[in-house]
């Protein structure tokens, strides 16, 4: 079901995904897709979430590091249309429903995800305070450039991409 949805996305695009779709490309009953995702929206959830799952984390041995390389990753994300199309669902998804945003954040927030991942390792190293709030963190380093590239539609010169991580890495109290 997973790769079915994969392949819709990659053909036609988020809008283009329904369960009638997905069942008809995997070849399992419509029951089971319920059952197991709730729907086409929990399924695509679950794929987000899957890919999010096996994403490396850089362990560069600094914060600092590790976040411009996620943040880089990220940023590639959101060149490609169709990864800016699907955050701007989920984000859709969210806001729409105490569920969307459960999914939304299930999806997001991982305990092997890659920010997660380096901030837990921040920690351990001494580089940020050890009572960080992992899912606030998260928030301060993603948000300025999911405002700029996603919402307002801004690519980060060089300059800007670097004074971001800058002010992400001493906000979080890392030096």
């Amino acid at each position: 079901m997973l790769q079915a949805a994969s392949d819709i996305l990659a053909d036609s695009g988020v809008s283009s995904l329904n369960v009638e779709e997905v069942v008809r490309r995997s070849g399992v009953a419509k029951s089971t897709l319920y059952r197991h995702f709730g729907g086409a929206d929990g399924l695509l959830f679950a794929l987000v979430a899957s890919r999010v799952a096996v994403a490396e984390s850089p362990d560069t041995g600094s914060l600092r590091e590790d976040l411009r390389q996620i943040l880089r990753g990220y940023g590639a994300m959101f060149e490609d249309p169709l990864g800016r199309e699907l955050f701007v669902w989920m984000l859709s998804k969210a806001m729409a429903s105490a569920r969307g945003a459960a999914l939304f954040a299930a999806a997001r927030i991982q305990p092997g995800g890659p920010t997660v991942v380096a901030l837990q390792r921040a920690i351990a190293r001494g580089e940020i305070p050890t009572d960080t709030s992992i899912e606030l963190a998260m928030h301060l380093v993603q948000g300025p450039l999911i405002s700029m590239r996603v919402i307002g539609n801004t690519r980060l010169a060089d300059d800007e991409f670097e004074q971001l991580l800058e002010m992400s890495v001493r906000a979080l109290g890392g030096q």
